[in-house]
């Protein structure tokens, strides 16, 4: 069985076992002193066993040892051979003052750009001329009916690339744009803000498919290999603060020209809440800042980052551009030691398949409660009141389900790489990660649809922010019904199974 990354992920040697057991919560350590205390005895232990490499560096925010560019790692051969790659980038910060998303709280239109904001593509093409492509994007989302849905039918339109082939990746930056969504109405958009809002839509979706058909015009022969590396920052913020589960993972692809001698692109993740930034600016956040970390080692390179199942995770601390830059160089860091080591080749085959699951709300609201909230003294109450009345006005009621994304990619043997849409929280890459069969299993929130939190079984009866109450600031009628993980990892299992890929029976997860 497969290794499970969290709390009790195993470790290399001795020493490293003593620095985990200090970060756990049944440790001697973690009740008797203080988090900074319990830091300054790991950094010391560390120390001790000459472990401390560019650790150190990196919680000060120091820049770790800068390696030659363009490095390869050594397993580079005919084995991940037979694909086409191509890459694009294009910038995509806003030219006009707007509102930004991510916090309720902003009341002014954002102007000033302090890190650029870009949709970055990846495509792929197999032996057989099947192409997929991955659209990470620098924004809290990806609207499904005024976004997704509209570029993904332009490219099928352009190019024969079917649904199933394109993977909308948002990073989830809480200092981007707003989008023409629902969560946007949490704001206190005036209607000539929410127009500027819309007209940005458009321009925006223009950008993405510009992004797309530059990773579809620079196809060429490449080869393709996956790894997997670590990074630490990420810390689950359900209370108790950082006892619950996380996943430090980062899976990796790296695309090199045919020779292997050099990087043309990466593709990359990390399960994590891109909020260190909560200011009145453009910033991709860590994620950004990765990005272009990577890019600058490796000139001429483009890297993709996909955000993980982070809904339940947050890089503690935060707020200051600084620690954005250095969690960003910890995650570049993390990404550029797996490329330069030994990783898997990939077979040149990929598979792909898509399909929406109805999760049903636990119980709809009457009319009559939806006018009583409409006088609350909660905002976003009152927000959401407003929504949902105009819902039951224009379509004679609301509905009981909401058709939420799944998807699978099959990459070769090596990759099972499931899509999830929402915010995800950390269980279900921890479970997928059990339950299907394959080298490596990757799981991406934030993907193709992002309509809501998507809370495990156990935080949805335990309720809180994210199994309950967000639900309020997406204008969901209601908390989701109980069920909807089984219903989730059933749908992704079935996908699995119809593209090739092997998942476990019950007796061995």
């Amino acid at each position: 069985m497969r290794s499970r990354p969290g709390r009790h992920q195993p470790v290399r040697n001795s020493t490293q076992s003593a620095v985990c057991l200090a970060l756990t919560s049944d440790s001697p350590l973690h009740s008797s002193f203080t988090r900074q205390a319990r830091q300054a005895i790991v950094l010391a232990m560390l120390c001790a066993a000459g472990l401390l490499c560019t650790t150190l560096q990196q919680a000060v925010g120091g820049e770790p040892a800068r390696p030659a560019a363009d490095a390869v790692g050594p397993n580079a051969t005919e084995a991940g051979s037979g694909w086409k790659a191509g890459f694009g980038r294009v910038r995509i910060t806003p030219e006009k003052p707007m509102f930004a998303s991510g916090y309720g709280g902003r009341d002014k239109p954002t102007e000033v750009t302090v890190h650029e904001l870009y949709a970055r593509t990846a495509a792929l093409q197999d032996a057989d001329g099947n192409t997929v492509v991955v659209i990470g994007l620098d924004l809290i989302g990806v609207p499904d009916k005024t976004m997704a849905s509209v570029i993904s039918r332009e490219i099928e339109k352009k190019h024969g690339i079917p649904r199933e082939n394109l993977m909308f990746a948002s990073s989830h930056t809480h200092s981007g744009p707003a989008l023409d969504d629902m969560l946007s109405h949490m704001m206190a958009m005036s209607p000539e803000d929410w127009q500027v809002v819309r007209d940005h839509q458009l321009l925006l979706n223009q950008k993405v498919i510009q992004a797309i058909e530059e990773a579809i015009a620079d196809l060429a022969p490449a080869l393709v290999s996956a790894g997997s590396g670590n990074c630490g920052f990420a810390s689950n913020r359900r209370y108790p603060r950082g006892i619950g589960p996380y996943d430090h993972s980062v899976p990796v692809l790296r695309v090199t020209t045919p020779d292997g001698s050099r990087i043309r692109g990466m593709v990359y993740g990390y399960a994590c809440h891109n909020t260190v930034l909560g200011m009145y600016t453009w910033n991709g956040d860590y994620a950004g800042y990765a990005s272009s970390w990577l890019e600058d080692r490796f000139p001429g390179a483009v890297a993709v980052f996909h955000a993980g199942c982070g809904a339940d995770q947050n890089p503690l601390p935060r707020r200051t551009v600084e620690l954005a830059e250095k969690y960003g160089r910890m995650l570049g860091y993390a990404c550029s030691l797996v490329v330069r080591e030994e990783m898997q080749p990939v077979a040149p085959k990929a598979r792909a398949a898509f399909s929406r699951t109805d999760l049903a709300f636990d119980q709809l609201p009457t009319e009559a409660r939806i006018r009583e909230n409409l006088k609350s003294s909660s905002r976003y109450e009152r927000a959401r009141a407003g929504v949902l009345l105009e819902q039951l006005q224009s379509q004679g009621s609301l509905s009981p389900t909401y058709p939420y994304p799944v998807q699978v990619w099959q990459l070769g043997d090596t990759i099972t790489w499931v899509a999830l849409g929402g915010e995800v929280v950390v269980e279900y890459a921890l479970r997928l990660q059990q339950e299907l069969d394959s080298p490596q299993v990757w799981v991406t929130g934030y993907a193709n649809d992002v309509m809501a939190y998507i809370p495990s079984e156990r935080i949805l009866a335990a309720g809180g922010y994210e199994g309950d109450t967000s639900m309020i600031v997406y204008q969901q009628p209601s908390k989701w019904k109980t069920g909807l993980e089984d219903q989730i990892v059933g749908e992704v299992r079935k996908l699995t199974e119809a593209i090739g890929g092997q998942v476990k029976a019950p007796s061995d997860r």
